[in-house]
């Protein structure tokens, strides 16, 4: 049978067609493992990278998944290996958070968030697109913030990191002129993760107010250069990362921006 449930005629083949291979980093919880989700449920073949142990995740068993924290030096060393052949998708999810008191940050702390958040996207990118095949092209979607745009004394340090992202992304979108690769940037405000809707709904019961009206209340209050007033849900950064795949080559040095206008009208 083809796609359409049409029987084939008569010295007809059908056509094995390989999955597409999809490798996401920040896959323990949240976006990431939403990510790989449904990335695997449309059939992409993923491997999923996360902090915890498997078993403190939700991943359906068709992930595959890899522990490492990436804030070791030595992670990077063994990875390539571990993911294989270079996928067809990357998507860089994963992110480390400062704790509030950063002047309490040694340098080695300091340099392990820097790690996660721009140095491995960087590194590995560039060591799995030179082990690719140069006929086979490969999407590379890089997860960022609209923190990249502002900061204040508690959010510098993550704010510096994602900047620095956002340099070294920019950098191998030209590395990958005429490579069959392209690299672009999935720029996010704030998420509809689970616990930041958990204390929303909690604070709007306390107040006999609904869920909508503190989610509003709290974005004008924590970013008030926003001009939506909900949280970015997660299968819209899922279609986006889709619709930039899609894109091919074209995508190459893009930003597909979904933070609510926090960057400005001019940028």
């Amino acid at each position: 049978m083809n796609q359409a449930g049409n029987q084939y005629g008569p010295g007809e083949e059908q056509e094995t067609v390989a999955a597409k291979r999809a490798f996401v980093t920040g896959t323990s919880h949240g976006l990431g493992a939403r990510l790989a989700t449904r990335l695997a449920e449309d059939g992409w073949q993923v491997t999923g990278l996360g902090r915890r142990p498997r078993s403190e995740t939700a991943l359906p068993p068709e992930v595959r998944y890899l522990q490492a924290d990436l804030s070791d030096p030595k992670a990077l060393d063994e990875l390539p290996a571990l993911i294989g052949e270079t996928p067809d998708l990357i998507v860089h999810n994963a992110v480390s958070y400062p704790p509030r008191d950063v002047s309490a940050l040694t340098l080695d702390e300091l340099e392990g968030i820097f790690r996660v958040n721009s140095l491995v996207p960087y590194r590995l990118t560039l060591d799995l697109l030179a082990a690719k095949p140069p006929e086979r092209f490969c999407s590379v979607v890089v997860v960022n913030s609209e923190s990249i745009y502002h900061a204040d004394f508690a959010s510098g340090v993550y704010a510096a990191s994602k900047a620095a992202l956002r340099v070294l992304t920019t950098s191998l979108a030209d590395h990958c002129r005429s490579r069959n690769a392209a690299v672009a940037t999935l720029l996010l405000g704030p998420l509809a993760d689970p616990g930041k809707v958990a204390d929303l709904r909690a604070v709007a019961e306390r107040r006999g107010v609904t869920e909508a009206e503190i989610t509003r209340l709290f974005l004008r209050k924590s970013n008030p250069d926003l001009v939506i007033e909900q949280l970015i849900d997660f299968d819209a950064c899922v279609r986006s990362v889709r619709y930039i795949a899609d894109l091919g080559t074209t995508a190459n040095g893009m930003m597909c921006k979904l933070d609510g206008g926090s960057s400005g009208s001019l940028v």
